[in-house]
């Protein structure tokens, strides 16, 4: 896990290709409340990533260490939450 690309880009990006697999499954499989919910669940758990990746990015930015990985991370984490009120809500 010491990669910086797995742990700031790959693994922040599931979160938009889960909020984009939800949207491609049957209705049938989950059933339409449930997949909601599930959306739901998944654009708040995102939003709490992006939070914590902001508080890192401010934690090092005032030690005056470089941050931008962890905006990255931040942006990538906030995408399901534009998905969900946007093109896919």
């Amino acid at each position: 896990m010491d990669n910086p690309f797995v742990k700031h880009v790959a693994l922040p990006a599931l979160a938009p290709a889960a909020l984009i697999g939800l949207y491609f499954t049957p209705v049938l499989l989950f059933g339409c409340v449930n997949r909601g919910l599930l959306a739901v669940a998944v654009a708040l758990v995102s939003a709490i990533g992006a939070f914590v990746a902001i508080g890192m990015a401010f934690r090092l930015r005032a030690r005056g260490k470089p941050s931008g990985l962890w905006i990255v991370s931040a942006v990538i984490l906030t995408s399901p939450l534009a998905l969900l009120v946007g093109p896919l809500g």
